[in-house]
């Protein structure tokens, strides 16, 4: 695989609160884009058609999935990029996309028979796996996951910090974005959280941070200091969990590599120096990693795809007409042989009287006997063991196609569906062959946590873990009114 930083090409990581687009416009410098990952599939894919008209009509694109995307869903995506209009396209698991970022786009040595650990700390959980470099692609060994800690889980004990520190200077405010009880109330703490999470992502590149209050003209801040108390204890078992996965893996683990928007916390990196001996590398823009990874594999694979995947259609093609030719080609043996066999009465009905013409015929039959044909053209004689040989022979063939055509798979991987809304988790689940779901509502607490409506915060069976199909899928979503049916 080469990459050409110098050519276009478009790169996608579907994530679970935030899709991502790398956009590379020849020689010019990254574009970044973030999209509502809580938006339908349609129209992010419409958002990238749009991106790829914008950098050049005829861009790759590349995509990546979660690791528990199994393959019906994997081609689902790919049909539906071929209905936005973006062509064929690449599509790979983030962590072998962001290990690809780590080799091709950062230029670090990843040995033949190594593994890479990727650490992903997004807003909603703290993802680690295990990928393993081949002799050509990227393997994907495992992965663990932690809903405790994230950028949001980060941002709610900011709020908490700050909500102790600085409520005697307003009561009142304080008590509302702390317990909203109505929309108006839920906007003026949703947009606290957003000035608290800028904020964190600005002191990982400076000491000290202001923080502006949605109403009124008076800011708070935080320093560097106040922000690693606040989450340290997280960070801690963040390490805890690459450590544990590093030691299960069956590989040795060389190199590390920290994506996701949160990971750019400082503290992250040395406490997984610390407890890992190995140094973590962090991109200049960690939440694009895997989608410039994705992006790689769309710039180096488009000629080959170019040129392989007509091939391939062809071979299927051939195979299907084989399996419906030779069945044929034996039945017009015996007809043919039936023809053949017709005719004789009027090879009978032109001997001569002295029977020279019956000899000739007699003789020329058993030639052509015994050069292994009969009749005409060649045909064998009914009955012949070589015709019986291969009427069999078609008719295991034919047999051997319907039960390949038969067979279909009954179980599959689960895939993750946490941060969806509940309808398009059903979906979701659907179109991985799981069509028995069930939903919970669970209703939120005064004091939180807080997620959005209909969001899914819990499944079972757990995303990642095998299931047959016919199976129920449970998943169990977050209301904060008091009505659940409001996510039917």
């Amino acid at each position: 695989m080469q990459h050409t930083p110098g050519a276009s090409a478009i790169g996608v990581e579907l994530g679970s609160s935030t899709v991502t687009v790398s956009i590379r416009r020849g020689e010019q410098e990254t574009d970044i884009r973030r999209l509502d990952g809580d938006a339908p599939l349609e129209t992010v894919l419409e958002r990238v058609r749009e991106a790829r008209d914008e950098a050049a009509g005829a861009a790759p694109v590349g995509f990546a999935v979660p690791a528990s995307w199994g393959a019906a869903r994997r081609q689902e995506l790919v049909y539906l990029a071929g209905e936005a209009g973006l062509g064929e396209v690449e599509v790979m698991a983030a962590p072998e996309a962001a290990a690809i970022c780590y080799v091709k786009g950062l230029g670090r040595e990843l040995a033949t028979g190594s593994g890479l650990a990727v650490c992903d700390l997004g807003a909603r959980t703290f993802d680690v796996a295990v990928v393993v470099r081949g002799e050509e692609d990227f393997q994907h060994r495992g992965s663990t996951s932690t809903a405790e800690v994230g950028g949001r889980e980060f941002d709610q004990l900011l709020f908490a910090y700050l909500s102790g520190r600085y409520r005697d200077t307003d009561p009142e405010f304080w008590d509302t974005v702390g317990a909203p009880a109505d929309l108006d109330e839920e906007v003026l703490r949703a947009s606290l959280l957003d000035e608290i999470r800028a904020a964190r992502e600005l002191i990982s590149k400076r000491p000290r941070a202001g923080v502006p209050l949605p109403i009124g003209e008076r800011d708070l801040h935080l320093t560097r200091d106040e922000v690693e108390s606040c989450i340290g204890e997280l960070l801690l078992q963040s390490a805890d969990l690459v450590a544990a996965a590093i030691a299960e893996s069956d590989v040795p683990v060389t190199g590390l590599i920290l994506v996701g928007g949160a990971s750019r916390t400082p503290l992250l990196a040395t406490v997984l120096a610390e407890r890992t001996g190995l140094e973590p590398v962090v991109p200049a823009y960690p939440e694009a990693a895997a989608a410039d990874g994705a992006r790689i594999v769309a710039l180096a694979n488009a000629p080959a795809a170019a040129e392989s995947r007509p091939r391939g259609r062809t071979m299927r093609r051939v195979g299907v007409l084989a399996a419906v030719l030779v069945p044929l080609v034996a039945a017009g043996a015996v007809y043919g042989n039936q023809l053949g066999g017709d005719a004789q009465p009027e090879a009978s009905a032109s001997e001569t009287p002295d029977g020279s013409a019956t000899a000739a015929t007699s003789e020329a039959a058993t030639t052509e006997d015994v050069e292994g044909g009969s009749g005409a053209g060649g045909q064998e004689a009914p009955g012949s063991p070589h015709a019986a040989a291969t009427s069999e022979a078609a008719e295991e063939e034919t047999s051997e196609a319907s039960t390949e055509e038969s067979e279909a798979p009954t179980s599959g991987t689960v895939p993750d569906v946490a941060g969806m809304t509940a309808a398009d988790a059903v979906q979701a689940l659907g179109g991985a062959g799981f069509a028995e779901v069930a939903r919970e509502g669970e209703q939120e607490g005064l004091f939180g946590p807080y997620y959005d409506d209909c969001e899914v915060i819990g499944q079972s069976p757990a995303a990642g873990q095998e299931a047959d199909f016919d199976d129920t899928v449970t998943i169990t979503y977050s209301y904060s009114g008091s009505d659940p049916s409001v996510c039917d």
